[in-house]
């Protein structure tokens, strides 16, 4: 079980390379703000409610409310629930946002990334070379941008 924030599960409807997560993690866990933010789109919000229902997805509240608010000074609301999921579960946390990484690495959160992710995917043979290339075409065709630097660390 991990504790997911928005971007990446957006990123990863995108570019309809959401089963990486399955090969990554056994179920995830979001926050009500997360999944609000997720769903904005009407195709995402069907994408989402589909994992829900299949019990991949869960959806958590936090408790201490203080500590959210606390967190939310600094960052977003998305950001600032997950962290404080992810610290009231001790459960490590998908988050790619740097501020949002910093903040929860200071807090003793255990946290991965996409590239992460599609690194550990790649060395334990769960995705091969031409599978990971295509998947890092399509990030790179939509918002997120991977450098020559972190394919060639992805693919070593």
């Amino acid at each position: 079980m991990i504790v997911s924030d928005a971007t990446i599960l957006i990123t990863l409807i995108n570019i309809d390379a959401f089963s990486i997560l399955k090969l990554f993690v056994g179920k995830i866990m979001i926050t009500q703000e997360v999944y609000d933010e997720v769903c904005k789109e009407y195709r995402a919000k069907r994408f989402i409610d589909k994992k829900i229902e299949c019990g991949f997805i869960t959806i958590e509240k936090y408790k201490n409310v203080s500590l959210f608010k606390e967190i939310n000074y600094l960052l977003d609301v998305g950001e600032s629930a997950s962290i404080t999921l992810a610290i009231e579960k001790k459960l490590p946390l998908i988050i790619d946002e740097k501020k949002g990484r910093r903040f929860a690495q200071r807090q003793g959160i255990e946290i991965i990334g996409l590239i992460g992710i599609l690194r550990f995917l790649y060395v334990e043979n769960r995705l091969d070379r031409e599978e990971m290339l295509r998947i890092i075409e399509k990030l790179n065709r939509s918002d997120f941008r991977i450098s020559k630097r972190l394919i060639d660390m992805i693919l070593e």
